[in-house]
């Protein structure tokens, strides 16, 4: 049986995915399963046990008769079946379109015409259900349709790190002299979803700050190549001079570097999720969107958040004083490192 999944188009909501993308290797254990992904976001997967073929491709830089001819080209791989993990209508189309004989998906936006399993969509009212049930549930009801059922399966995380990314990692740790036994500490400082759910630069410096003086910690800014003006404000306010990594990482490396930390401190971002993958323990600083939805996949976490009462709104920019942002002080995230610092083994690798 060949099997194509069309994966989501963000990074968190990629990570969230692998265990639906597990849960359907278990249902079908000896078929060829393909995954459709956008180019840039394909690294998640290398390397992934549950997966035979990545399938990439750049859709946001491909006219409408470039987008045809590619998901027409699919029929040359005559897959039984379809399953959708985005929600679009065009999704949908397209995967019509390349003449896929079975297509699973949720029903919204008119595109139940194009599916042949329309499976009803859960409450998206408060509170959500996590973004990993979320496609858990499509699985689910997909094997209820066929009068399946399986128990509840633990929400696993997946990453592969080559060795070599690894190890030039480990070579860059000696050569910055990044110490085993002082907590060397991650910052990432953007969210590419929009600035509602990003904390302030200069709270950033100031814990900065703080960690390296009341932890004698190290840290190490993280971010994309979206994020600079955020890092030179976060570098001009502080006191210390941080290492920067920020528009310099692959993912590979990117968890790679993540994984070395002793800790990660993030806005609710695909990085998060990564950190949840390589099992670094996280401190994740929930505004805008609600952390039942989108927590971290581990054990090892703490979320700080404040209730206001237009949170979670989920919008990309606040229209108003970003007061979900503005209540979360240095001291809030800073008692929340300790905590974590205070229980985590400092000599790990």
């Amino acid at each position: 049986m060949k099997i194509l999944i069309r994966c989501p188009n963000w990074i968190g909501d990629v990570m969230l995915s692998i265990p639906s993308i597990s849960l359907v290797r278990e249902i079908f254990p000896s078929a060829h399963i393909s995954i459709l992904i956008k180019s840039n976001l394909s690294p998640l997967f290398d390397g992934n046990p549950d997966i035979n073929e990545i399938i990439s491709f750049n859709p946001d830089l491909m006219s409408v008769t470039e987008k045809l001819k590619f998901y027409r080209g699919l029929k040359e791989k005559n897959f039984d079946l379809a399953i959708l993990l985005t929600n679009s209508f065009e999704s949908a189309l397209f995967i019509y379109l390349a003449g896929i004989k079975e297509r699973i998906g949720y029903n919204k936006d008119m595109r139940g015409i194009f599916l042949t399993e329309k499976i009803p969509m859960p409450s998206r009212k408060y509170p959500r259900m996590h973004q990993a049930d979320f496609y858990l549930t499509l699985i689910e009801a997909f094997l209820e349709a066929r009068g399946e059922r399986r128990e509840a399966r633990d929400k696993k995380l997946f990453f592969c790190i080559p060795e070599d990314i690894q190890k030039d990692v480990d070579e860059f740790w000696n050569e910055k002299g990044l110490s085993k036994k002082s907590p060397v500490i991650g910052m990432n400082i953007g969210a590419s979803y929009g600035s509602a759910k990003r904390w302030f630069p200069e709270r950033f410096a100031e814990l900065a700050d703080r960690i390296y003086s009341e932890l004698k910690g190290e840290v190490i800014l993280f971010g994309g190549s979206g994020d600079f003006n955020i890092e030179a404000e976060i570098k001009g306010r502080m006191q210390n001079k941080a290492l920067s990594m920020v528009g310099k990482t692959t993912l590979k490396s990117l968890a790679a570097m993540i994984k070395r930390c002793h800790l990660f401190i993030t806005n609710d971002s695909g990085p998060m999720h990564i950190a949840a993958a390589v099992g670094t323990p996280i401190v994740a600083i929930f505004g805008s969107t609600d952390p039942s939805e989108t927590s971290p996949l581990c054990d090892k976490y703490k979320i700080v958040k404040r209730p206001v009462d237009c949170s979670p709104c989920w919008k990309r920019e606040c229209p108003t004083d970003h007061k979900c942002m503005e209540l979360i002080s240095v001291s809030d995230v800073m008692d929340a490192v300790k905590e974590l610092i205070s229980s985590h083994d400092l000599s790990h690798e």
